[in-house]
């Protein structure tokens, strides 16, 4: 028997003993002792808590032990739960750490490409910039050899005007002849 039960039937005996060794208690009450009738109430229950000890001890124990043994399953599943889960949720958080860190870096990688594209737009525009002003520069230097060479050709005109209106006004007609001559002579000599 386990000590449970044997205490138990220890603390029973001692209940009959000093029920039945009692008289004054008994008197109190205004009897005489104990009754017949309470004395087999006495009895009978103390046959009925023996004969529910010996019919129910095995089941009882064995109930007891499945339901301790179930808790016991339920409590380390939940501690394999428990740990999966915490597993489980430091993977998720790792993933969660490393998907900040990738939105960190995509963060400044697009922001060190767009200072780079910012960069090169402005070089090329630069760049752009001084070629418009090279063209402008040798578009503004053939206008001016235009204009210097236009004005060059109206001032030989002009020149040339005024050399034949003063030759005209100062050659005299002997003059005239012995210019032709030497103009066929030289155009002689270049044959």
């Amino acid at each position: 028997m386990s000590k449970f039960f044997l205490g138990f039937w220890f603390g029973i005996f001692g209940i009959l003993s000093l029920a039945f060794s009692a008289n004054d208690l008994w008197a109190a009450s205004g009897g005489d002792g104990i009754t017949g009738e309470v004395f087999w109430q006495i009895i009978s229950f103390v046959l009925l808590l023996f004969l529910l000890t010996y019919f129910l001890k095995n089941p009882v124990r064995t109930f007891l032990k499945k339901r301790r043994e179930g808790i016991k399953n339920s409590l380390e599943q939940s501690a394999k739960k428990e740990e999966e889960s915490q597993k489980e949720f430091e993977n998720w958080d790792d993933k969660f750490n490393l998907l900040r860190q990738e939105v960190a870096d995509l963060h400044q990688k697009i922001s060190q490409e767009g200072e780079a594209e910012r960069k090169r737009i402005i070089a090329r525009a630069e760049e752009e910039g001084d070629r418009i002003r090279q063209q402008a520069q040798v578009v503004a230097e053939q206008e001016v050899k235009k204009a210097r060479a236009a004005l060059r050709k109206e001032m030989v005109d002009l020149s040339v005007e005024l050399a034949e209106k003063l030759l005209k006004e100062a050659t005299q007609p002997q003059d005239q002849g012995r210019l032709v001559r030497e103009y066929i002579g030289g155009m002689k000599e270049f044959r």
